[in-house]
């Protein structure tokens, strides 16, 4: 279902983001966005870039959520958004 290779490893892993972190976002979420944020099941929140390549789709880069950016997800999930 993912499309991985040396680039976008090599990206995630600047962020410290593991290839089944990045996986764990996504799913169980249906993918009609080209970037996703998603919590893992440690509570550690990502955004994770995708792009749709037919029948897979690329991460192009996934990383930890800032400040802001986790304000935003957390008062989106309360709102049931």
């Amino acid at each position: 279902m993912f499309e991985w290779d040396r680039d976008n490893l090599r990206k995630i892993r600047a962020h410290r983001v593991k290839r089944e972190e990045a996986e764990q976002a996504l799913l169980p979420v249906p993918i009609y966005e080209q970037s996703v944020e998603g919590e893992l099941s440690a509570g550690r929140l990502l955004a994770v870039i995708v792009t749709d390549r037919r029948d897979s789709l690329r991460v192009v880069t996934a990383y930890p959520l800032d400040a802001s950016q986790k304000r935003d997800y957390l008062r989106k999930r309360v709102q049931g958004e």
